[in-house]
């Protein structure tokens, strides 16, 4: 995919940033609000981060085209991490010692970001999380850093109340790739299985980027347990269900937010059979095409005309949309003191296309807490809701 940003209207050329001498607080001019942003911009990840950093930007653009916040156009200025922990940490202190932001809305790699928490703290810039999930990023809570995205516990608690929810339901199978991620969704699943009192009857290794399955396939066959558990990646997500459908085991097979899009799993998994039993936990409102999302489909597609709509495309709105409505109620004498503050008040704010609205306060940086089930009805994603669906 071939990305349209590649530097747009909203891009701040580094080597000219401007002078804010006659203002405070770093990025702020009579004119202009100065974000960083940084994220996977070459190599083969760049697929990913580009449609994410769009999404926010197209926010971003849309409220410069009605005049800015306080008369003032938002300029971004962008990083490149390649998903990689030390060119993070190096993206993170150009942004804020080189490029003088006022604030950073970035970050789509989570272990990257986790890697460089303790240098976003120092720096005391006001960051917003862009699309990565690790609880460690903004828990415990430090004073600048927000998200609004569904972390890797609390989509944890979504699968595990949809799992508890499917009926007489008494055994599972988990099956788990071995990171940070994985761990992180296992310590809420887990805690409550065994609050239900659902046994785990397998509990599965199958490693990041593997090309058989057949072996966890067997082993779920073996445990015969009423549903399974998938604490996987895309990739792994579509070998097992692609062995799964050879062998003949059967769901429900409930998956973690990092398969939600789901037709790409089908593609890789050899059709949409292989994710007809799947359910796929999600923080955003509904798949592409679903009429709630018509809105920033069109916002994003106005935009980046050229790019491809995927679930990608709208991670990073609803941290876009509670950043610029802060900026709005911080007033425009603007201060990152008056930011943080506007933004630890926010209740209730609008998610854009994230599944909830948006709360935090001075002991939560942690904006949006629900998230809901997709599945495959008739050929077609659509969202069945936060429980097994009722007959």
């Amino acid at each position: 995919m071939k990305s349209a940003l590649r530097y747009p209207v909203l891009v701040a050329a580094m080597a000219t940033a401007l002078s804010s001498t006659a203002f405070a607080e770093p990025g702020v001019s009579e004119n202009t609000i100065r974000l960083g942003t940084f994220g996977p911009l070459t190599g083969p990840v760049s697929l990913y981060g580009y449609p994410i950093i769009n999404g926010a930007v197209a926010v971003y653009n849309e409220i410069n085209e009605k005049g800015g916040i306080h008369g003032r156009k938002i300029e971004m200025v962008y990083e490149d991490d390649s998903c990689d922990a030390a060119k993070t940490r190096a993206a993170v202190k150009k942004l804020v010692y080189n490029s003088d932001v006022f604030a950073i809305h970035g970050g789509t790699c989570s272990s990257a970001v986790n890697s460089a928490r303790d240098e976003i703290i120092a720096s005391e810039t006001p960051y917003m999380v862009m699309a990565t999930v690790l609880d460690s990023i903004t828990s415990p809570v430090a004073k600048n850093m927000f998200t609004t995205t569904q972390t890797a516990s609390l989509d944890g608690v979504t699968m595990v109340t949809f799992v508890k929810s499917i009926p007489d339901i008494k055994k599972v199978v988990v099956v788990k790739n071995t990171d940070d991620w994985a761990d992180a969704h296992l310590s809420t699943i887990y805690k409550g299985l065994e609050e239900a009192g659902i046994e785990v009857a397998a509990d599965i290794v199958l490693e990041r980027n593997a090309s058989d399955a057949t072996t966890q396939v067997l082993q779920s066959l073996e445990a015969n347990a009423a549903a399974v558990i998938l604490v996987t990646y895309p990739n792994e997500t579509a070998v097992f269900l692609r062995e799964a459908k050879k062998y003949g085991l059967k769901g429900p097979f409930v998956g973690a937010s990092s398969q939600m899009d789901m037709l790409a799993v089908a593609e890789r998994a050899g059709g949409m059979d292989a994710i007809s039993e799947l359910y796929v936990s999600s923080y955003l409102l509904e798949p592409v095409d679903g009429e709630k999302m018509k809105e920033f489909s069109a916002l994003y597609a106005k935009h980046f005309p050229n790019d491809k709509l995927q679930t990608l495309s709208f991670y990073g709105m609803s941290g876009a949309y509670a950043v610029a409505d802060a900026l709005e109620r911080a007033g425009p004498d603007l201060t990152r003191e008056g930011f943080i503050k506007a933004l630890e008040s926010t209740s209730g704010g609008f998610a854009g296309p994230a599944y909830c609205q948006i709360t935090f306060t001075p002991d939560s940086h942690q904006g949006c807490t629900e998230g809901h089930v997709w599945a495959v009805r008739d050929g077609k994603v659509v969202a069945i809701g936060e429980t097994w669906p009722q007959q």
